[in-house]
């Protein structure tokens, strides 16, 4: 049997320097490889999230116009029955006897109570979760002596929600004391909520022109729930103009001016 030719090259075992090259650009080549399948999985995660925000942000337009629908067809009526009462009490369509007074001055409590419930159930959604105060100021203030006797009762809210730190059961236990407070005395009164030292504390204000002074026992518990939310309660004798109750504010809600 005739062999053919044939050339068999066998490599040499690399030894030495050699060795440790080759060892060190397999390794290498390792964590290359690694690297790549973690930049491949983070530019999916990448890709996916880019779908999530814009799923996101397409939902929070949609709230929005859901949310100014909502405001309009709630309000719309609502204004038009206020008005209306509004121009009845004025005597604009003539003379009122005493039951109709009541009834209207009772229909009007109810629309202004309607009223602060629309902005609480909206400020909720527009929030996501920040409890704005000033419906509930109003819903505690306005109709203050429900029932009873009507208190004059003014009132000035910021254009920004009037958020604090703390308890919402705290919060709610203090506005609900110094409207019964209100409400006891029976004078005319002026509340204002208004930002101050560099917008980092809220004040209450509330003026209560003439009438009696609170009882020991409301000034203790005012004094205990301010204390609470971490703020400060200051008494007539020394503010010269009401009672000032003094609390932090939210440092998470966003201070951009907010229609009201």
């Amino acid at each position: 049997m005739r062999r053919r030719p044939a050339l068999v090259v066998w490599p040499e075992r690399p030894t030495g320097r050699d060795a440790r090259v080759l060892a060190r650009m397999s390794a290498f080549g390792t964590v290359l490889l690694a690297a790549h399948a973690r930049e491949s999985d983070a530019a999916a995660r990448h890709v996916q999230l880019l779908k999530t925000q814009r799923r996101l942000e397409r939902r929070v337009v949609n709230q929005e116009h859901r949310r100014s629908r909502a405001s309009h067809d709630l309000r719309t009526p609502l204004m038009v029955i206020k008005g209306y009462v509004d121009m009845m009490l004025k005597g604009t369509a003539g003379g009122l006897t005493a039951p109709i007074q009541r009834y209207l001055e009772r229909l009007r409590r109810s629309a202004d109570d309607q009223s602060a419930i629309i902005e609480r159930r909206l400020a909720k959604v527009q929030d996501e979760g920040v409890e704005d105060l000033r419906p509930l100021l109003r819903t505690a203030f306005i109709p203050a002596a429900r029932g009873q006797r009507i208190v004059d009762t003014t009132m000035t809210l910021p254009d920004r929600p009037v958020a604090i730190p703390g308890a919402r059961d705290d919060v709610e236990l203090l506005v609900r004391a110094l409207a019964r407070a209100v409400a006891a005395s029976g004078a005319p009164t002026a509340v204002r909520v208004e930002a101050a030292g560099d917008a980092g504390v809220w004040q209450l204000r509330v003026n209560i022109r003439g009438g009696k002074a609170l009882p020991e026992k409301t000034v203790m518990l005012l004094r205990h729930l301010t204390q609470r939310l971490r703020g400060g309660l200051s008494l007539p004798e020394e503010t010269g103009n009401g009672w000032v109750v003094h609390l932090p504010v939210d440092d998470t809600v966003p201070v951009a001016p907010r229609e009201s």
